[in-house]
């Protein structure tokens, strides 16, 4: 069963949550499946595209090099991310979820919604939220 890593940009962040996913998966051996999600058609841009690629395969190649199986798997299929990632996690019978959060007031998560909160209250399995 493997374990669903979404990545939204690379940052210190997202460099907490591969080495947490890696721990992970040497500790339950299980396989991780990265993923960036993009909504695709006129909302998404080449760059975007590209710089989801680049994430990656940097965080490919971190597990790669610890030894860890994965795979990664740019995400453009036309949905908003949080509801992407969490049927991407059904679709592979993800056994958790790792995301990263940032803190926001309540006030900004009216405004602009989060993407971590949706996950957390919509996925099946168990989210590691990582900050």
């Amino acid at each position: 069963m493997p374990i669903l890593v979404a990545l939204d940009k690379k940052s210190l962040r997202s460099e907490r949550i591969v080495k947490f996913a890696i721990n992970e998966a040497k500790l339950r051996k299980e396989k991780i499946h990265f993923v960036h999600s993009l909504f695709g058609k006129d909302k998404t841009k080449e760059e975007e595209i590209i710089n989801g690629e680049r994430l990656l395969d940097w965080a490919l190649e971190m597990a790669k090099k610890s030894g860890v199986e994965c795979e990664k798997h740019l995400l453009v299929r036309g949905k908003e991310p949080a509801e992407d990632i969490v049927e991407f996690a059904n679709e592979i019978g993800a056994t958790m979820i790792v995301i990263g959060i940032r803190k926001r007031s309540p006030v900004g998560k009216v405004l602009f919604g989060s993407v971590a909160q949706e996950i957390i209250l919509k996925a099946e399995q168990p989210v590691v939220c990582i900050k």
